[in-house]
């Protein structure tokens, strides 16, 4: 099931910074909401629900870097 429509763009973001790295995504969240560009309720969502759509991902696409190379909105 999934949580909230158009969530697409936002996990991309969020795996983007996530895989770079370059901050730690809970501690640092503040730094993070703006290398994302998003707002904090969207990294909210983002953050409780990976999991479940991690697992929609895994389903549609077979792998989250799948995902990462066929989605395109997701450069920012």
């Amino acid at each position: 099931m999934i949580v909230n429509e158009g969530w697409e763009p936002n996990f991309c973001k969020y795996e983007q910074v996530r895989r770079s790295g370059r901050y730690n995504m809970i501690m640092e969240a503040r730094q993070v909401i703006k290398a994302c560009g998003m707002s904090s309720r969207e990294y909210r969502d983002i953050l409780l629900n990976y999991n479940i759509y991690k697992k929609y991902i895994e389903a549609e696409y077979g792998t989250v870097d799948s995902f990462m190379r066929g989605y395109k909105k997701c450069d920012f």
